[in-house]
C-alpha cells in the first residue's frame, strides 16, 4: 500500500527532509515514524508471548514426565 510522503509537520507545519524521522524543529515524530515504533512494539510482544509459551510448554513437559 503506497501512501503519500509527510511533507509537514503535524504540530508545527514546518517542513521536513524527506524521510524524516522527527521534525528538526519541534521534536515530533513524523506519520511514518509513529507507525514504525508501533509495528516493533507488536512485534516485540508476539516474541516475549512466544518465550512465555515454550517456558509453559517446556514446564509442562517436565512435570509429566515425572515419576
Amino acid at each position: 500500500m503506497a501512501t503519500a510522503a509527510q511533507t509537514h509537520c503535524d504540530r508545527c507545519k514546518s517542513p521536513l527532509m524527506r524521510d524524516a524521522a522527527y521534525c528538526e524543529t519541534c521534536g515530533e515524530r513524523t506519520r511514518r515514524a509513529k507507525r514504525m515504533v508501533r509495528l516493533a512494539v507488536r512485534v516485540e510482544i508476539l516474541f516475549i508471548l512466544l518465550v512465555i509459551l515454550v517456558v509453559i510448554g517446556f514446564t509442562y513437559v517436565f512435570y509429566v514426565q515425572q515419576p
